[in-house]
Formats: C-alpha cells, structure tokens, sequence
C-alpha cells in the first residue's frame, strides 16, 4: 500500500493516474484536516509500505511559503505515525531550483523532516528533484509556463514570452513512474527536454496550428507527443468536436477523416450492433480520434479519478471527429437502430506488448 499527500495538484493526480493505471492500490493523507489522517489507513489491513510526500507551497507571503512547506512535511509524518504505518520507502517530489528563496529553503526543510522520519522508521530515503513539470490539466498561471502557453494559445491569445531562460522540461507521468518506484532518476532526467523557453513557445504553436484545422500535427518524438497531448487538453475543454468539411457533387460526398503530418498512424473500423457499447477504457500516451460514418451513437468520456464528464451525441448522417484525451476514460454506445460503423485512428502502431490501454468505465 502507498501513502499520498498533494492528491489535488498537478503531480498528484499523474501519479495516481500511473498507480491506477498499473493496477497498484494508495490511500490519500488529508493535510487540511484540522488533524492530518491517512484516509482509509488500515480499513482493509494492508500496511503502509510506501510513503509519496507530494504536497507544497509555492506561492504566498514568504514566511507563509517557507514554513507552510515545513509544516506540510510534519503534518504528513505526524498522519502517519498516528495510523501507526512504518513504511519502508518515503520519497519526496523535491525541488531541482537553485539559489536561496523562501520556496527553496521551506522545501530543503521539509527534506530534513523526511528524512528523520525515514531514519527512525527504518525505512530508505528517495530524494526525487523535478522541476519544469507539465501535463494534462495543469492550472496555468500556476504550474509552469509551459502549461499558461498551452492556455493561452489553445485560446487563441499569444503567449507572453519574457525570458531567454533555458530549462528541461519533464513530463508528469514521468514523474509519476519516478516517484512510484517504476522508473529511477538518470531515466527520469533522460526523458527529460531542455530548450529556451522562446523555443517552447514556438513549438506549441508548431503543434496547434495544424490542430485548430483539425489536422494532426509531427509529432517527432515522446516530448512533442506529452506536449501535444498537454495542449490538447485544453483545446478539449473549450471544443471537443472537430467539424469535418465534405466535399458534395451529383455522385455524392467525400469527407477527408484524418490528416497526419509525418505520423506512422494507424486506421480501423469496428462495426457495433444496437445498444452494444465500446471502449470503456483509457490510454496515458495514445492520440485517438473516432468518426461514426454510419448509424448513431453516444461517445461518453470521463476523466480519470474524477466525476468530470462530457457526453456527445454523433450521427453518420453528419460526422464529424471526437479527439480522445490521453486519460479520461471513453466508450462509444450504439444508440440507433441500424449497426453503427466507426472509423478509429492511432498516431501509433498498435504493440500487444505495450498496449497503452487501461480498462476503465467511462
């Protein structure tokens, strides 16, 4: 059993996104109750044997910074030595800055607190640094630039770029496999990507432009994937349909489904007797897009570990192209009464191996 605090946060809900997607069990500790607790701690009788300490605090008044980040540390080892864990592994999201701020010293003091506690439990001590995190449904403004670019140009406004700084970049699900143990940190610094944040801003832009004429766009390598991946969802929330244009003379229509830049890709149809439903599942990684050619449906998506959902009603009649969110959970629902056909494309070859498929009901 794994222990979490900052379940609210950016890197928080990636990493109970990797732990659920790999089928591995956490109980979240509640540090805004008046008396910090482990919720659920012992309610099935497995024991603590990991403890992940992400919560922080990285605005505010300085004092309110530097011992607020402090006393997130205490409160998270007082909750669990009050549920009597001893867990074997404590490892803490710690900060990559340099230099002396109030954010960096309440944080190398939080480190101490950790620390200490791995010491008299016994228990091994994992320092794990990032910084520069992004991914899905980040709060901009808040958790880094890259993700204010991605909302602000998924809005059609320009990013404001206001320095030269060159930083590396590293996804959250990266950083979920970190702290969860499945991947260490010379891996966790390889994935990382290093750029000036001008170029950043540059390659967002490479990425939305053809995705606004709902094309997909290169997507060289798993940075560019993450990125586009970040960006799309904030382009979801604002749109989830993209209208496709058919082109219509005395023969008939034809309607362009996908257009990929330089993807491998991969195409499918699947054809789904009334009232059956299919899907009910989600992908970390994967770009999807679904196109019901024939009969009608109901495409339900949900978001991971959340109640957030978006039900849309499509017909071959008038198609047009739903973008599955890396994720949220999704199915697609016969609602007519003809066999509905549905056209499926992948940005990527389909591995038995390396599915990147987790069932889920939407």
């Amino acid at each position: 059993m794994i222990a979490i605090s900052g379940r609210g946060g950016l890197v928080g809900w990636h990493l109970r996104t990797v732990l659920h997607a790999h089928g591995r069990s956490w109980r979240d500790v509640d540090l805004r109750a008046t008396v910090p607790v482990v919720d659920g701690a012992g309610a099935d009788g497995t024991p603590i044997e990991t403890a992940i300490h992400v919560a922080g605090i990285s605005r505010g008044p300085e004092q309110d910074v530097r011992d607020g980040n402090t006393e997130l540390a205490r409160r998270f080892v007082a909750a669990l030595e009050r549920a009597g864990a001893r867990p074997r592994r404590v490892v803490y999201a710690n900060t990559g800055m340099s230099g002396t701020t109030p954010y960096t010293e309440g944080k190398a003091r939080a480190g101490e607190v950790l620390a200490a506690a791995a010491t008299r439990w016994g228990a091994d001590y994992v320092d794990v640094v990032i910084d520069n995190v992004f991914g899905e449904h980040g709060t901009p403004y808040h958790n880094g630039v890259a993700l204010t670019f991605c909302h602000r140009i998924a809005r059609g406004e320009q990013p404001q770029v206001d320095s030269t700084d060159v930083r590396t970049f590293v996804h959250a699900q990266d950083v979920g496999e970190a702290l969860a143990g499945m991947i260490d940190q010379a891996e966790l610094r390889r994935r990382g990507t290093t750029l000036a944040i001008p170029e950043l801003a540059d390659r967002i832009g490479a990425l939305a432009t053809p995705y606004r004429r709902g094309e997909f766009p290169v997507l060289h390598n798993a940075f560019e994937r993450d990125l586009f991946n970040t960006y799309r969802s904030y382009a979801f929330a604002l749109d989830p349909v993209h209208r496709l244009g058919p082109a219509v003379d005395g023969r008939g229509s034809f309607t362009e489904l996908v257009r990929a830049h330089g993807s491998a890709g991969q195409t499918s149809m699947s054809t789904t007797v009334p009232g059956a439903t299919r899907g009910d599942h989600f992908h970390r990684r994967k770009v999807e897009r679904f196109v019901v050619v024939q009969g009608e449906a109901q495409i339900v998506l949900r978001r991971v570990l959340t109640d957030e959902r978006q039900v849309i009603r499509v017909t071959g009649d008038e198609p047009v192209a739903v973008d599955m969110p890396t994720l949220w959970a999704h199915s697609v629902r016969n609602t007519g009464d003809v066999p509905l056909v549905t056209v499926f494309w992948a940005d990527e070859l389909f591995d038995p191996a390396r599915p990147d498929t987790h069932q889920e009901p939407a």
